[in-house]
């Protein structure tokens, strides 16, 4: 779903944005801290939010000037310009009136811009948004001097080590696959220099004059588990705020903003009074992922014409497989395939067709099966359960079919007979999985023989 990125200018600066989706509901993401609109999709902890809101419509995202793909600038931004920067992306992507979100500093520039353009955006959700982040007579909440100078340095000392999830990760900071994309990702949105200019904009915010001309309705959220946030702090925000509705959630900041969370149901209600687009548009499928193995060895023995004849007879045979048990072509990649069941039993007997059949003509074929949710769109499917299902497969040797304990558990009544291969990591992939080899006789047993399900805990 990875979208090209594109450029617009506001003013003098060019700033990088990307669409997906499509229909008449329109959103804009104003995501908070230092951005890479391109980097983004190497994580499906961020990806896989923006996928979801686009099966509810338009979806427009952006690096705001200063970071990622944008232009850098020297003069610190501040909001007039921030909202700016948003309708000149609002306008380059087509969106009329959309729902907008942000959290932290990007909600204050979702505020700003819906005080400023009033006539522009139809709808806010302002995750854990601030008057402003630094203490004064009247907001006492804000950090006080020493701590902001503290956060300044700490920033640019650590910058690139994954400080930005530190600071509201909840329980996804944990996870050493989540923490390495992240540093990845730092380093790609912005030098040390240029996190050190992003705080000084951030601690210079202040969105208390452009509240009370906020007309859109605003679902200003507050996570429970953020330490960083006093609730009292958002709160004030909401009670400032003419259209209002305060939100607690349980979680940090990063854990409430989950694909799949409650965030993307309150974008889906303002923009269309529904809350199901996200549900409606994921499905819990069995998967089934093949791969040839030593392709490049039978090319050269067979030739060009041979293997191609050889590979497209193998075709046939895995989709007439497909066909008998009900799958559902859904890739096919190289000379493999990727496959979605309804059952993850036909996805086991549809795998063990494939191995025997083609076994006689010389082809070794490699198989992975592992059910789990996964968000449907009208070129496939997307989410964790995918790359799980294409790990597996990647373990196993020739003539093998690797499944996880997650297909096993699923497969009610009888389903080829496995064993044990233990508990294997994969990569990319937090936890270590327990696999089971299906047996080569096929023969059936009953499912209740399997242990219970134990991979994928990390």
């Amino acid at each position: 779903m990875r979208p090209e990125t594109q450029f617009t200018r506001s003013g003098d600066v060019y700033l990088a944005y990307q669409t997906v989706g499509r229909g008449d509901r329109e959103f804009l993401i104003v995501n908070g801290g230092l951005t890479h609109v391109e980097a983004m999709w190497d994580i499906p902890e961020l990806s896989g939010f923006v996928e979801q809101l686009a099966q509810v419509g338009r979806v427009a995202f952006f690096d705001k000037r200063g970071v990622g793909l944008s232009d850098r600038v020297t003069e610190l931004s501040t909001l007039d310009i921030s909202a700016q920067d948003a309708i000149a992306v609002m306008d380059a992507a087509g969106l009329a009136q959309p729902v907008l979100y942000g959290p932290t500093d990007g909600a204050s520039q979702c505020l700003a811009t819906a005080a400023l353009y009033p006539h522009r955006v139809s709808g806010i959700v302002a995750l854990e948004p601030a008057p402003t982040f630094v203490v004064d007579k009247d907001d006492p909440w804000g950090f006080p001097e020493d701590v902001a100078q503290m956060l300044q340095q700490m920033v640019a000392r650590s910058w690139g080590q994954g400080i930005l999830l530190a600071m509201g990760a909840g329980v996804v900071g944990q996870d050493p696959r989540v923490i390495a994309a992240f540093q990845r990702y730092e380093r790609m949105a912005a030098t040390p220099a240029t996190a050190d200019w992003w705080v000084r904009c951030f601690l210079n915010t202040d969105v208390r004059p452009y509240l009370a001309a906020v007309k859109a309705p605003v679902v200003v959220v507050h996570a429970r588990g953020n330490a960083k946030a006093l609730v009292s702090h958002v709160q004030w925000v909401a009670d400032h705020l003419p259209n209002s509705r305060f939100l607690e959630l349980d979680g940090d900041l990063a854990d409430v903003s989950m694909p799949g969370g409650p965030i993307l149901d309150e974008l889906e209600d303002l923009a269309a009074g529904t809350r199901v687009g996200g549900a409606a548009h994921r499905q819990l499928v069995a998967l089934l992922v093949t791969d040839l193995v030593g392709s490049t060895t039978s090319m050269s023995r067979l030739g060009e014409e041979g293997w191609r004849r050889l590979l497209e007879d193998h075709r046939r045979m895995v989709r007439a497989a497909l066909t008998r048990y009900a799958g559902t072509e859904i890739d096919t990649a190289g000379d493999g395939f990727l496959a979605a069941f309804r059952l993850a039993s036909q996805a086991l007997r549809c795998a063990v067709e494939i191995r025997d059949e083609s076994a006689p003509s010389g082809v070794a074929v490699r198989q992975g099966v592992h059910a789990g949710e996964v968000s449907i769109f009208d070129t496939g499917v997307a989410g964790q359960a995918v790359h799980v299902a294409a790990r597996v497969a990647a373990l196993a040797d020739a003539g093998d079919v690797y499944v996880t304990d997650v297909a096993l558990a699923l497969c009610t009544g009888e389903h080829p007979l496995a064993e044990q291969v233990g508990t294997r990591v994969l990569r990319g992939v937090p936890g270590r999985w327990r696999l089971h080899r299906l047996a080569s006789s096929g023969a059936p047993i009953a499912a209740a023989a399997f242990p219970e399900m134990t991979g994928g805990t990390p």
